[in-house]
């Protein structure tokens, strides 16, 4: 008989034992539905709460009424049986489903309570962010994962052993986990059952048995070992006896010097089942191409670019009948095109789909393309390929890509009607020329468009035309396309990139283009004549993180800047050189990418806005040439990434602030001329090392130079023989063509160099300047100055600096600009300024200077001008007798008659041989260094006959002088 106690107990279990047959359940659901396992529920909660998941991916992981169940939360999957979590994939979506998250990493730690999900077999965490933290060791502890993707998660640290437990492990990507290294391999010889390994950009410098270790890997399909920096390989230590299924194996990018031939013939006997995807790029391979891979009848990719091959192509590879993929880029083949291509002649014709031959030295006509009937990429660009290409030789049905840019072709464009399914097309930087016909446009397929720097070609269609393709990305900089603004641009609704630079037109800046392109990322529309209001520029946000681009500098645009505040993802702005005015709109602060602004050469007008501090990615910022006024925002501390600062010629005011010197550790160009500033030089400006252009000339400036100045590290440096002296190459023009990828291109600054403001915008580096003057320094010229030795010009003139010239300035080896002018300098000329060579200004008129112009060949280059305003010098150059030259001449006769003084001594027949030699030698080792250099000889050109004229009139006035000297005894 049962005890009524006891039954009464009972029946609480009994309620919960019956809740799912009588439908109820604690929470109000129904309990039939919830089918994971508590604790491997709550292990996914604790895992959820150590990540940082700021886009909401993982907002299906909760307690609500219809989150319960732990196997329908996204990313996770359950055995159908046993309800046990088998597959975690919280892989980024953003890398591809564009249409969902962009970009939305996890962040945070990935905790331990993974150990919990015993029966795991699946994880994958890739393309998330978790901050350079070591991948967690328990993971080896996962013992019946099968699968582990940890591809570009930000892992670094030191890859754990314990990962060699995982034997059931079939699938390993470490990938793309730049700060990951192992200094042994051998955990890896016991994955058996490996079929997959990636460890690409790990860092196994170290790791010399990696050879031996996956040669165990018995089982092993798919190999990726790019820039892993290995050692390489003796051929005394190659493991033998091995085999597995090995067909996929990536080798690229790790600088093998001796043994990158040795290793493909090893892989080529461990697989079991034939190569079929070989990559060897970015490794050493001199010398024709092997025959090692003639027997690999299996092959489908071979990658062989940036291997330094020289040569053809070998006959063998026309009969390698698998060969779907070559890439030979980036190497020193040569000769004829058409005999490269009748190498590819045989089975290959009707299989070979992609072709990259891009920056060899292949010459000749464009070959007959159309037997490779199942090309769908054809790369040649960067050869020497000339002449005119005829559309017959490219009836190639598949075709998707051709790039044929950077060549000497010549013609109109082809016809490439017949190569419908063409989708990416760039004929850039050739000599095409006449009209592009309107057959183009029926190319339904293409996205890409690349037409730039053909500089007689003319693309010009009515207002009527509406061609069937709707670009993503338009490029006809040097084009042209002018004088009207484009009108067939209304029919493109999916423009990402557009470049109109430089092609002609002078026209109103439309207003309809603002709604044209709603995806639009970049836009360069420089080097133009437009005029008028811009449009309300919609940028989207479509993209989210994605940045954008926009240079419209270099015409004649007014209006405002509104615009610019509707997008927050600016990496770069260039809006110099247009009639824009009023004051810069205060919107910068969520402008986190923004790198480059350059609003310079307009009419802007008011303060700095204080929300530049928020510009902590800024690295190069131009203002010059507005009516900026007050002081600089002392917000702008915070940008300390700055590289580049020119707020010249404007009327800013206030003290230099020290904190430019604290903070900007990375600063190579500060220009503040011609503004109001005033106070002291701060001494921290010392603390600016990497500083090579320092100009705060024609404020009011007052105080001493600091003597810290020898700290300017960057101007200690001597440029190596490899780089030319500075001259002439301030003649260079703005480039040409415009790349928003890297804002290094768009270095530049202006600055006075020999009494004339320049623009200097290549080779940035080889510039190191210092422009001091016109203010009210006072003090001496300080000596560490002469430490500087790097220096291309000094400018320290008008000011009231006193003291004599440092005795050792002749130090400034690198000197071309010397300008001392207009202060209270004493004493004499140092005569190690003789020693300066490269010196082509030097001026020192108008102080106070004494004594004897020291008569080496090099002062003696000068004119009066350089000395003149000095009442106590003499000598040669100011036509004026020294007083011991004049005691020598008392002295007798016969000394004179004789040619016995010192003067004469010295101006003798030897004397003019020293002096001509003396200037050939200095002239032509500076210009002949870059008439020298193919690179310089255009910018020289354009100097060449001012310096011819300068030097013959030079050498003439020399002459003349000398001459009367001697005449007038």
């Amino acid at each position: 008989m049962i005890n009524p106690m006891k039954f009464f107990q009972l029946i609480p279990l009994l309620l919960v034992s019956l809740m799912p047959v009588l439908g109820h359940s604690p929470k109000g659901g129904s309990a039939s539905k919830i089918s994971c396992l508590e604790s491997e529920r709550q292990a996914l909660f604790k895992f959820k709460d150590e990540l940082v998941d700021t886009h909401g991916r993982l907002s299906s992981w909760g307690d609500g009424e219809h989150q319960g169940d732990c196997c329908k939360w996204k990313g996770v999957h359950c055995h159908n049986r046993t309800n046990h979590v088998i597959r975690l994939d919280l892989h980024n979506p953003g890398y591809d489903d564009y249409d969902n998250i962009s970009d939305a990493p996890l962040k945070g730690k990935v905790s331990a309570s993974l150990l919990e999900l015993q029966h795991l077999q699946y994880l994958n965490l890739s393309f998330n962010d978790f901050g350079n933290a070591p991948i967690p060791e328990f993971i080896g502890s996962l013992s019946k994962l099968r699968h582990l993707d940890l591809y570009h998660a930000n892992f670094g640290g030191r890859i754990p052993h314990h990962l060699g437990n995982l034997s059931k492990l079939l699938y390993l990507d470490l990938g793309y986990n730049q700060n990951c290294y192992s200094e042994n391999l051998d955990w890896v010889s016991h994955l058996y059952s490996l079929e997959y390994l990636d460890l690409s950009f790990a860092n196994l410098s170290k790791a010399t048995n990696w050879l031996q270790a996956v040669s165990k890997l018995n089982s092993i399909e798919e190999l990726r070992f790019s820039g892993c920096k290995l050692p390489d390989i003796l051929s005394s230590s190659l493991p033998s006896n091995a085999s597995a299924p090995l067909e996929i194996l990536y080798l690229s990018n790790n600088s093998f010097i001796f043994s990158t031939l040795t290793l493909i013939r090893w892989f080529s006997n461990f697989s079991s089942t034939g190569l079929t995807d070989v990559d060897l790029s970015y490794n050493n391979m001199s010398g024709p191409i092997p025959d090692v891979f003639a027997n690999m009848t299996s092959l489908s990719l071979l990658d062989l670019s940036f291997t330094g091959l020289e040569g053809g192509i070998p006959k063998y590879f026309g009969n390698m009948s698998n060969l779907l993929d070559i890439d030979l880029s980036w190497n020193n083949l040569t000769g004829e095109l058409s005999e490269l291509m009748t190498n590819l002649s045989g089975p290959l014709e009707q299989k070979l789909q992609s072709l990259s031959l891009v920056g060899n030295m292949i010459s000749g006509s464009f070959s007959n393309m159309s037997r490779f009937s199942s090309l769908k990429i054809l790369v040649l660009a960067f050869n020497q390929l000339n002449g005119c290409i005829q559309g017959s030789y490219i009836k190639l049905p598949h075709l998707l890509c051709l790039h044929l840019y950077g060549n000497q072709f010549i013609g109109p464009v082809p016809d490439l009607s017949f190569s419908s399914s063409l989708e990416d097309l760039d004929l850039s930087d050739n000599k095409f020329n006449g009209t592009l016909a309107k057959s183009i446009g029926r190319l339904s397929q293409l996205k890409t468009l690349d037409l730039s720097l053909n500089s007689f070609l003319t693309v010009k269609f009515n207002g009527h035309w509406v061609p069937l393709f709707q670009l993503e990305s338009l490029s006809l900089s040097h084009c042209r396309l002018g004088p009207q603004f484009p009108s067939w641009l209304k029919t493109q609704k999916k423009l990402i990139h557009f470049d109109i630079s430089n092609s002609g037109i002078s026209d109103n800046f439309p207003s309809w283009f603002g709604g044209v392109a709603p995806k639009l990322k970049s836009l360069n529309a420089s080097n133009n004549q437009m005029y008028g209001v811009l449009p309300n520029f919609s940028f989207s946000t479509i993209f989210g993180d994605d940045k954008r681009a926009l240079d419209l500098s270099r015409n004649k645009i007014s209006g405002p800047l509104s615009f610019l505040c509707h997008s927050r993802e600016w990496k770069l702005i260039d809006l110099s050189n247009n009639l824009l005015g009023g004051q810069i709109p205060d919107c910068f602060t969520h402008f986190k990418w923004l790198e480059y602004l350059n609003l310079a050469n307009n009419s802007f007008s008011g303060m700095i806005p204080h929300s530049f501090g928020s510009l902590r990615a800024l690295s190069l910022v131009h203002l010059r040439n507005n009516s900026f006024s007050g002081e600089l925002p002392t917000s702008m501390g915070n940008c300390t990434k700055l590289r580049m600062i020119d707020f010249g010629e404007n009327r800013l005011t206030g003290k230099i602030p020290t904190w430019i010197g604290n903070r900007f550790s990375e600063l190579k160009v500060l220009v503040l001329r011609f503004n109001r500033f005033y106070g002291s030089i701060p001494s921290s400006l010392c603390g600016l090392a990497n500083i090579q252009i320092l100009d705060v000339s024609s404020n009011e400036i007052s105080g001493v130079i600091p003597n810290c100045v020898h700290k300017y590290i960057a101007m200690t440096r001597k440029d190596s023989d490899n780089n030319p002296p500075f001259i002439a190459k301030y003649v260079i023009e703005y480039p040409s063509s415009v790349s928003f990828e890297e804002t290094g291109s768009f270095e530049s600054t202006y600055f006075m160099w020999k009494g004339k403001e320049v623009k200097y915008t290549n080779h940035l580096g080889l510039v190191r300047l210092i422009d001091l003057s016109n203010n009210n320094l006072v003090g001496v010229i300080p000596w560490g100055i002469t430490k500087l030795v790097g220096l291309i010009g000094l400018n320290l003139s008008t000011n009231n600096l006193s003291g004599s010239i440092p005795r050792n300035i002749g130090e400034l080896k690198s000197l071309n600009f010397l300008d001392f002018s207009r202060n209270h300098l004493l004493g004499s000329i140092p005569t190690s300024i003789g020693e300066l060579t490269h010196l082509g200004v030097l001026n020192l008129s108008y102080n106070n200077l004494s004594g004897k112009i020291p008569p080496t060949t090099q002062l003696l280059t000068f004119s009066e001008s350089s000395y003149m305003g000095n009442s106590g010098l003499c000598g040669l150059q100011l036509n004026k007798s020294c007083p011991r030259d004049e005691s020598h001449q008392d002295s007798g006769n016969n000394e004179m008659s004789n040619g016995q003084n010192d003067d004469d001594e010295f101006i003798s027949e030897g004397f003019y041989i020293a002096l001509g030699l003396g200037f050939v030698v200095g002239f032509w080792g500076i210009f002949g260094t870059i008439l020298l250099n193919k690179a310089m000889q255009s910018a020289f050109v354009k100097v060449s006959n001012i310096v011819e004229d300068f030097v013959y009139v030079r050498v003439e006035l020399t002459k003349a002088r000398l001459f009367k000297y001697f005449k007038n005894g």
